[in-house]
């Protein structure tokens, strides 16, 4: 029961993001949203920013999970794995556009705090990236060993990409986005070893 009531809050307060911003929204919004009270909002959570990181990292595991979900052969051929894996990526995205918008937005709005989030969010997300790689490897030796500032490179512009393409109302999940993104992770995860970036 404690963990659903969480689980509401911080989709809760994943809506209130979308009405009306990070600033404006307050604890009462948030409880109201998710059909409950103050006192149950601070029994889970210190402050609103300590909510907003739980949903930034909640988000952050469900981005996981949905592109598990899809890459799940390590033997298969690696532009299968890139197109599923950057297809579920962009679908998650595409099924709440403006929490997207919001997500990358609002991290800048709690200052250090949030850029810290933002980077452990980032870091946690290349790390599973070199870790389907890493596994793809054992079965395609010619792959490319991803190292730590490639992986995080290869975040950062999907990153970029998916906040251009939000800004720009562009369908997240529209092919000409996946072709792009596509093409971004496969120059990166193909690219001749000798060709690593330092």
């Amino acid at each position: 029961m404690t963990e659903t009531a969480a689980n509401r809050l911080i989709d809760a307060l994943g809506t209130a993001l979308v009405e009306q911003g990070l600033a404006r929204t307050t604890v009462a919004d948030v409880a109201r949203i998710a059909g409950t009270s103050k006192r149950t909002f601070y029994e889970h959570f210190a402050t609103k920013d300590e909510a907003f990181l739980a949903l930034y990292d909640t988000r952050a595991t469900r981005l996981v999970d949905a592109i598990s979900a899809v890459v799940t052969d390590p033997a298969a051929p690696i532009e299968e794995q890139v197109r599923g894996g950057v297809a579920a990526y962009l679908r998650f995205l595409a099924e709440n556009p403006e929490l997207a918008r919001a997500h990358i937005l609002e991290s800048h709005a709690l200052g250090e705090l949030g850029l810290r989030a933002r980077r452990a969010l980032m870091d946690g997300h290349a790390a599973y990236l070199r870790e389907l790689v890493d596994r793809a490897r054992g079965h395609h030796p010619d792959l490319r060993t991803l190292g730590e500032a490639e992986s995080v490179a290869i975040v950062a512009g999907l990153t970029e990409l998916t906040l251009r393409a939000v800004l720009d109302d562009t369908p997240l999940d529209g092919p000409g986005q996946l072709e792009a993104a596509v093409g971004f992770v496969t120059a990166f995860v193909s690219a001749p070893q000798q060709g690593a970036c330092a």
